[in-house]
């Protein structure tokens, strides 16, 4: 083998080996491929461990507003079954669908506002699936201007929709952009999320001013972290930032986070969304989103058209990130995602052994269950420990929380010793 040349069959075998030796040390300690078997209240879930069953709190699912417990988004997902006489529709959704999915879809294009046409997805992958298969296809045939800490799915369905050589890779994206289009006249779209998971949103004035300046440019967000808690409605912040641009512009996002409910989701003008039904492969062989997620959804958005618990549930979610943060701020330890409003905080440890280690005395010493991140979540050789917070925790468990951090930190706590206090199901249920 030539110098200059790369064994990628071996590249690879040595990447997977490390990866599953990290996630089988996961696993092991009850961190990777967690098994719940009910929830609590107040964020407390039941797990099954080697010696049975273990009462946690869940700082691992991402639900910032505990809308997946709310007894009535429960009931409207009950209530869906009930009503629809069946458990799913067997049929892709390019053939048929749902009333209920016919209304989830109009709220979502007066969300979005202008003349818009929404589609839901099984998840938030298949919609951005379909999304980059109508940026690529012949008829727009676009450039894609990419940052590259866009969501790994939105990746993904670039890399498998693009001619490569369509593809730039920036994170001054408006700037490259504007540049690259002075040089053609085909259609250029900058891919963005609208909030990062790093706590900060893109830039909307200078995507606007990309727009204004270039009428055959497209901006596409994935704004799965802001969809369901920002915005009127609930309707996030790139929809109600951008609305100017709503007819050059495609929002796509997740209704399986502060939605509470399941599934993905993609809102566009309608003479690019009847293009993409052409070319969309998620559409013509992607199966309705089952009806019990249907239901949970109408649930969650009757919720949040409710402009009192709107507010109030911001309200209530923001005061136990602020205290988190000055908690944190006060063991020496600043986040990325500090005094943002992204509903989670990553707290970085010195390599991925160490978080997981982290991560299992957290477990089973004090009660929390969280996730250890590693390569390819983060950088090779990094580690950290993502903890996602929402209104159902109770202040107390959050600054508990922080005092077994600091112990974690700090090389008071080493190793794993007694199991969790929450082990009372009458305590949790």
């Amino acid at each position: 083998m030539k110098a200059h040349e790369i064994n990628w069959s071996k590249l690879i075998s040595v990447q997977n080996e490390s990866l599953n030796l990290n996630d089988i040390e996961a696993r092991e300690n009850n961190l990777y491929g967690l098994n719940v078997l009910r929830c609590g209240q107040n964020r407390k879930i039941e797990i099954k461990t080697k010696n049975g069953s273990q009462w946690v709190i869940d700082c691992l699912s991402n639900s910032p507003f505990s809308l997946n417990v709310r007894p009535e988004v429960v009931d409207s997902s009950i209530d869906a079954i009930r009503n629809f006489g069946a458990l799913h529709s067997s049929v892709a959704s390019a053939r048929a669908s749902t009333g209920m999915v016919y209304e989830i879809t109009q709220k979502l294009s007066q969300m979005k506002t202008g003349d818009a046409e929404s589609r839901l997805y099984p998840t938030t992958l298949s919609a951005n699936i379909a999304v980059a298969a109508g940026l690529a296809s012949k008829k727009l045939d676009a450039t894609a201007i990419v940052h590259p800490n866009v969501h790994a799915t939105v990746q993904f369905a670039i890399a498998g929709a693009f001619d490569p050589k369509r593809i730039i890779k920036s994170k001054n994206t408006a700037a490259v952009a504007s540049a690259f289009a002075k040089t053609t006249k085909r259609p250029v779209v900058i891919i963005e999320d609208g909030l990062y998971s790093m706590g900060n949103f893109a830039d909307f004035k200078g995507l606007g001013n990309f727009l204004d300046e270039n009428k055959n440019g497209w901006v596409w967000f994935d704004d799965a972290h802001s969809v369901g808690m920002r915005g009127t409605n609930g309707r996030g912040e790139a929809m109600e930032t951008m609305e100017k641009y709503t007819n050059r512009t495609i929002i796509t996002g997740s209704l399986g986070k502060a939605f509470g409910a399941a599934g993905g989701f993609m809102s566009a003008p309608k003479s690019f969304t009847q293009n993409m039904l052409s070319v969309s492969v998620s559409d013509r062989f992607s199966c309705n989103l089952d009806v019990s997620a249907q239901g949970a959804i109408l649930g969650a958005m009757r919720l949040l058209a409710d402009i009192n618990e709107y507010e109030h549930l911001q309200h209530q979610l923001k005061i136990r990130l602020d205290r988190f943060d000055a908690a944190l701020d006060q063991i020496g330890i600043v986040t990325e995602q500090r005094e943002t409003p992204i509903a989670y905080r990553v707290i970085p440890f010195s390599g991925p052994q160490e978080a997981i280690d982290g991560a299992a005395i957290l477990l089973n010493n004090y009660g929390f269950v969280t996730t250890p991140v590693y390569y390819p979540t983060i950088a090779r050789g990094k580690g950290a420990i993502r903890i996602s917070l929402s209104v159902g925790h109770q202040i107390k468990d959050i600054d508990r929380l922080v005092t077994a951090l600091h112990g974690v930190l700090s090389g008071e706590v080493l190793s794993v010793g007694n199991r969790s206090t929450y082990t009372e199901a009458k305590e949790c249920i």
